[in-house]
């Protein structure tokens, strides 16, 4: 009898107070996990649109250096592109689509692409690419244009505009880039690729 006196003395003692108690609990466990979330949310979209990104490589326009469906870290933070840096940017005409090119050639530079030979010329020397899969044969719609009328020679060459950069794929016949593009605003510019992740076996930082 007593037993049964202490499990009924027990239920009496929880109080409405209590189960108000256990309510305002719950629903502060849940609130925390709600802000939880909210918050990796906001580190999350902080982290991939001002300090890093993850690109996937779209095509074999940057070949032999980069292959199709490579994997690369792309850094954001601060960035400034230079010469000879592999970016990523996406250009208004084409904005859901990434590029993937090489910085050619910057603010004030200047470019000669003699089609003849196949030569690059930046600030009237030949740049050495030892990265290229062949020489550049290819012209593009932008520098045809400026053959048409009369602005492109070796005497004449494109310059390259304030807060612009000149871009090319390593694979020059099969990429488009400024040649058909133009120069391109650094403001359309995500970042600079620093190393490719995947595949794994091709780990390592992008030179």
């Amino acid at each position: 009898m007593e037993e049964k006196d202490m499990l009924q003395n027990e239920a009496a003692e929880e109080t409405p107070a209590d189960d108000n108690n256990k309510k305002r609990g719950w629903k502060r466990e849940l609130l925390d996990w709600v802000e939880a979330i909210v918050f990796a949310v906001a580190i999350t979209f902080l982290l991939k649109n001002f300090v890093f990104t993850l690109v996937k490589v779209d095509g074999q326009s940057m070949e032999p250096t980069l292959q199709n469906e490579n994997r690369l870290y792309v850094n954001r933070f601060f960035y400034t592109p230079e010469k000879g840096d592999i970016i990523i940017f996406t250009p208004h005409s084409d904005p859901n689509r990434p590029y993937v090119k090489r910085v050619i050639a910057t603010e004030g530079d200047t470019v000669y692409i003699d089609f003849a030979t196949g030569d690059v010329y930046v600030n009237d020397e030949i740049i050495d690419e030892k990265y290229i899969a062949e020489r550049t044969e290819h012209i593009g719609s932008y520098i045809r244009e400026l053959m048409l009328y009369g602005e492109y020679s070796r005497e004449n060459p494109i310059v390259i505009e304030k807060d612009k950069i000149f871009v090319m794929g390593d694979n020059r016949n099969a990429s488009k880039d400024s040649r058909e593009l133009g120069q391109v605003p650094v403001d359309e510019v995500m970042g600079h690729a620093l190393f490719r992740f995947w595949p794994l076996d091709e780990f390592g930082k992008l030179e």
